[in-house]
């Protein structure tokens, strides 16, 4: 099934082995495979002013019906956590945001006994394929033929946390003004313009769906 990440997964509770540790804030994800890296969580009930990344890998289950993501982490662990600034997104990149990074090792799922590795990240340079969904939203949409309107959410596919369809509202020149767009028809995003790129015009929107 597919998910909405700003208006479904963002706003989720995660809850620890002992305890709940915050929301969902945003989600990251990168422009290669468009698959979620990580989810950007909000800690500042407990954490003081402080904002963590956990990775898909440390989800052991979620409650979709009630809006729980479970991990198979602590609270402590998450407290322990390093600081890090080396691992943000393009927009982050751009504004000079420092945020902090969970480098989980390789973990085991007690319940399943499948391992999960969650990938380190590189800390001495930025991620130019790293993105958040937060930030991409609202940005212009290009087609072979001109704007096609502006990106206003992503859909995920739950189990494989990858995005598959970026959420278009058309403007009041579609008679069907949402649109889905596969991310396979995206050529290029560009931080500078605020646009995405896709090969597909407007005789062909009409075509894609009108999911909400």
């Amino acid at each position: 099934m597919l998910r909405r990440a700003l208006h479904g997964i963002s706003g989720m509770r995660i809850h620890a082995t002992d305890g709940d540790l915050g929301h969902v804030h945003d989600v990251y994800f990168e422009d290669g495979q468009w698959l979620v890296q990580y989810l950007e969580v909000d800690t500042r009930h407990w954490l003081h002013d402080r904002r963590v990344l956990l990775t898909p890998g440390a989800v052991q289950s979620v409650d979709w019906e009630h809006g729980r993501i479970h991990v198979v982490l602590t609270r402590e662990q998450v407290r322990n956590s390093p600081d890090i600034d080396s691992h943000k997104p393009v927009s982050r990149q751009h504004q000079l945001q420092v945020h902090e990074y969970v480098p989980w090792p390789k973990l085991m799922l007690e319940t399943s006994g499948r391992e999960v590795t969650a990938p380190l990240p590189d800390q001495t340079k930025d991620d130019p394929h790293l993105w958040s969904a937060r930030a991409l939203s609202n940005y212009g949409l290009e087609g072979t033929d001109g704007a096609l309107g502006r990106v206003a959410d992503l859909l995920v596919e739950e189990d494989a946390w990858a995005i598959r369809h970026i959420v278009i509202d058309g403007g009041s020149w579609l008679s069907a003004k949402w649109f889905l767009v596969p991310v396979d028809r995206i050529q290029s995003i560009s931080w500078d313009a605020k646009r995405v790129r896709v090969s597909q015009g407007s005789e062909t929107v009409g075509s894609a769906g009108t999911n909400r």
